[in-house]
């Protein structure tokens, strides 16, 4: 095992990858059929999976800095930035390029004005999560690599000076400022309340450095059990959720802190091999969730445009027979795509990791 290395947080990651492809995959079911279960409905949270990323994206570069005397980050900015770059970067520009090339071969893959000059340069230069028409174009998940990549540089130029001025007080302070702000001046599609996320990772990274107390595996639990039915109940089929801009913003965010709040606990506890909830921590561990975990990425970049282009050809079979279909594309089709993003990873991820274990 290479030094500083949590298995589980692989875990996390590939279950995490997993839920989003059944996650639309749900989604071609809901928009074809109306005769499904309320269980079926439980694959609706795709973007609990994206916050959820978000959280161990601050906690897994702010750990390699806490434990440095200076609280630095390796090589400056510099060469976080650089760091950064090498890993997302290439295998984001060869999904672009693959999805642009799917949408020319497969119109019914694209809607108007996807192919313009304007959306490829947005999507070149990694801002189109601000552009509404163009934030979901082609490949959908593509929006959440842009605001990580703009998140990095909050982060070495924002959050992690305050961190070490004004201590983590400050830096969650100016991540809610800013994520605020940038609501209030109609930047809100491109989801900046994450920020605040990426600050409690940040905080997650800090915390391991203390012992937790008795009661943290109640609250651990409790938070995770608590979110969880927040989110069931919030994001039910009937609630009224609130046009105006500011209360439907305030609603996002203290659900995504809730989240992020379980998200915390369960990595403090991972990193401190916490005994009472060892048993989640083995299966996290598990073989196949850390290998999935490794090429996590991949799927993550690949997955919409292979389900595009597999899964209408269910569409006569899901108003008939909804579960047995959806039996059908998560036995067969899902493993072939997570196959498709496996080989994407071995041809235009790999190559650019310093790390290449699977184990």
């Amino acid at each position: 095992m290479r030094p500083n290395h949590y298995w589980f947080l692989d875990g996390i990651r590939g279950l995490a990858a997993l839920y989003v492809v059944l996650n639309h995959v749900w989604a071609r079911f809901v928009t074809r059929t109306d005769n499904l279960p309320a269980w079926f409905h439980l694959l609706k949270f795709g973007h609990a999976a994206v916050a959820i990323f978000i959280v161990l994206s601050g906690f897994c570069l702010m750990l390699p800095v806490v434990q440095t005397e200076e609280k630095a980050l390796r090589g400056g900015w510099q060469g976080f930035l650089k760091r950064r770059a090498r890993r997302i970067l290439p295998a984001y520009f060869a999904a672009l390029a693959l999805s642009f090339g799917l949408a020319a071969l497969f119109p019914r893959l694209r809607n108007p004005g996807e192919l313009s000059v304007e959306n490829a340069l947005l999507h070149l230069f990694l801002v189109h999560n601000w552009v509404p028409r163009f934030s979901i174009s082609l490949n959908g998940p593509l929006w959440s690599v842009a605001l990580e990549w703009q998140i990095y540089f909050v982060f070495a130029f924002l959050l992690l000076p305050l961190w070490r001025k004004a201590g983590r007080g400050g830096a969650l302070s100016a991540a809610l400022t800013l994520s605020a702000l940038l609501v209030g001046v109609g930047l809100g599609p491109g989801n900046p309340w994450l920020v605040v996320l990426f600050a409690v990772g940040m905080l997650g990274a800090e915390l391991v450095q203390r012992p937790v107390g008795r009661g943290f595996t109640a609250l651990t639990l409790a938070l995770t059990v608590f979110s969880t039915v927040a989110h069931i109940v919030v994001w039910r089929d009937h609630f009224p959720w609130p046009q105006a801009l500011w209360p439907a913003y305030g609603l996002k965010l203290a659900l995504d802190l809730l989240l992020s709040a379980s998200v915390l606990c369960w990595l403090v506890a991972g990193v401190q091999g916490h005994a009472p909830l060892a048993p989640v921590f083995r299966l996290l561990e598990s073989r196949p969730l850390v290998a999935l975990g490794a090429f996590s990425y991949s799927i993550y970049l690949m997955h919409d445009p292979l389900l595009a282009l597999s899964l209408p050809l269910l569409d006569p079979l899901i108003k008939a027979a909804p579960l047995p279909t959806f039996a059908f594309a998560a036995s067969a089709f899902v493993p072939a795509t997570l196959g498709l993003c496996y080989l994407f990873y071995r041809v235009c991820e790999r190559p650019f990791l310093k790390n290449r274990v699977i184990p």
